[in-house]
């Protein structure tokens, strides 16, 4: 599996069938309309938990049969199935929350700097809750080398979540020039949370794009 688009991806199960004992002049191998129906009547099936089977295809194709010098040539076909995974769990029951805890984050830069432990106690806790969280979703995860989308969400949200932390501070810091703590308030509400959602928004399309054969109608 292609899993870079996950929970966001689609992927494409092949069956391939090839006459391996006798040669093109001998035996073809041809989809009858009984396969055509079987096939439908599979697709129409909602059986395999988590995800969604969207279409099938058949391909016919040459069969090489290296060990044959002299009639080297077998036919085959080839089915195609397709299958998205069914993103509803992961958008209300992992991003959703994420998003809101650090909704509940930047909620902060809305009170005065100078209640520097009220803006650190709001921010660390959002922030403790933020890695239980990730415990809590750990094994819905899949175990990669590489990074996929909600990788990819999970890290930003992690980074987001330390920013009106050390914004907090640098405002309290210099609580003495209101001008400069002003400019900084009017900054992280005007950018900060808009900012996360569009990375976010960012991220998926990006990923969609660059993995087209395994991203997803959404």
């Amino acid at each position: 599996y292609n899993l870079k688009s996950f929970p966001f991806d689609k992927q494409t199960l092949k069956y391939t069938i090839v006459n391996d004992t006798y040669s093109l002049e001998n035996v073809l191998i041809n989809p009858s309309t009984f396969t055509y129906q079987t096939l439908e009547n599979f697709i129409n099936k909602d059986d395999i938990p988590g995800w969604e089977k969207k279409s099938f295809n058949i391909k016919k194709f040459f069969h090489r049969h290296t060990t044959d010098p002299i009639n080297f040539g077998r036919d085959g076909i080839q089915i195609e199935i397709e299958l998205e995974r069914k993103h509803g769990y992961y958008i209300f029951k992992v991003i959703f929350p994420i998003v809101l805890i650090l909704i509940v984050c930047w909620s902060v830069v809305w009170i005065n700097p100078k209640e520097i432990e009220a803006r650190l106690t709001i921010t660390i806790v959002c922030l403790l809750s933020l890695i239980a969280y990730n415990f809590v979703i750990d094994e819905e995860l899949p175990k990669l080398e590489y990074l996929t989308v909600m990788d990819w969400i999970v890290l930003t949200s992690y980074v987001y979540s330390t920013i009106p932390n050390f914004l907090s501070i640098y405002s309290f810091a210099n609580r003495s020039s209101t001008l400069i703590t002003d400019k900084v308030d009017r900054l992280s509400k005007k950018f900060g949370l808009s900012s996360y959602l569009l990375i976010i928004m960012l991220i998926v399309f990006l990923n969609a794009n660059l993995n087209p054969e395994n991203s997803s109608g959404l």
